[in-house]
């Protein structure tokens, strides 16, 4: 379920919603309820997952201190 970031050409105010389906309506504006919208290109995120013994064939030891 993606969720979109909008901005109000009316009032300017940045906001996101959940979209369950493309029949979905054009969401209101939370600030001024206006329905004058637009989709924005949102810089989205990054996941970094952390696995046992390291990214990129680093071994557990490898990550142990000296001594």
């Amino acid at each position: 379920m993606p969720i979109y970031e909008f901005e109000c050409r009316k009032c300017d105010q940045k906001f996101e919603r959940l979209i369950l389906s493309a029949d979905d309506k054009t969401p209101e504006c939370p600030e001024c309820h206006g329905r004058d919208v637009q989709k924005i290109m949102s810089a989205g995120c990054k996941v970094a997952l952390k696995v046992p013994g390291g990214y990129g064939g680093a071994s557990a030891h490898s990550c142990k201190p000296s001594g």
